[in-house]
């Protein structure tokens, strides 16, 4: 009865009351501690079938923690957290390699393919640029939705689009033009003349920032550094951009 107390007149606020016993803690944090010790199981211990329940269970139907918690007989706090041991359990911290850049880059490729001809969200933050991060994140296996939407956009975009000095279709004209020509060094490119319209010190500075992340590629020739940027950012994928980048934002 007493963990549901709002349904009970008499006990609307014992909680707040017990609360007053222990002055040093908020009775916020009382209420759980007290729903953790009256809902959690016999046993501490989790089962292999518990946690594959909890993983199956929440790729179905998503964080529904009290649900799991239901079936489970535990407490919907201990499945959040062992959902959260298990998910990240495989997940790195720090430096990216090239292999997790190189999967970013085919992911979101990937998905911007699919989504061409999709309403595009202006809500809901995740579902920037209509990419499903989540989708991502589930191809690298390695980063959560957030940092993989934080990596692209915060350090794979330039941040001279947000200025208006650039275009996220001006990555693929840029690559595009790069491998027409065919150049030995980055000295044999005429900048100025590169892409119609953008200054050379504009296109340049965006060719050094994609530079920036190739990693040990960065250190070999110039063509090279061409052909791995141009596996990544498929300069054929241009029409698939301009499409997704011109259609309206449903809200």
């Amino acid at each position: 009865m007493i963990l549901h107390s709002k349904k009970h007149r008499s006990l609307k606020h014992c909680w707040r009351e017990i609360g007053l016993a222990l002055p040093y803690r908020p009775w916020d944090a009382v209420y759980q501690r007290g729903c953790s010790l009256l809902t959690r199981s016999e046993s501490r211990t989790w089962t292999e079938d518990e946690k594959a329940f909890v993983l199956k269970y929440y790729e179905k139907h998503g964080p529904d923690w009290k649900t799991m918690a239901q079936i489970l007989g535990k407490n919907r706090y201990h499945v959040h957290d062992t959902w959260r041991r298990i998910f990240r359990a495989g997940l790195r911290k720090g430096k990216w390699n090239q292999m997790e850049y190189k999967s970013l880059f085919d992911s979101v490729n990937k998905d911007m393919r699919m989504r061409v001809y999709e309403e595009k969200y202006s809500k809901y933050g995740l579902i920037r640029d209509n990419i499903c991060w989540k989708a991502v994140s589930d191809c690298l296996a390695t980063r959560t939705e957030m940092r993989c939407c934080m990596k692209w956009y915060g350090q794979l975009s330039s941040s001279m689009v947000k200025r208006k000095e650039w275009a996220d279709t001006d990555d693929y004209r840029l690559l595009d033009e790069l491998l027409r020509l065919d150049a030995c060094c980055v000295e044999d490119v005429d900048w100025d003349n590169l892409l119609e319209h953008r200054s050379g010190d504009i296109s340049l500075k965006r060719w050094r920032q994609m530079v920036n992340h190739i990693g040990e590629h960065g250190l070999q020739s110039f063509a090279k550094q061409v052909e791995v940027l141009a596996k990544r950012y498929c300069p054929e994928l241009l029409e698939v951009r301009e499409a997704l980048d011109s259609r309206p934002s449903v809200d």
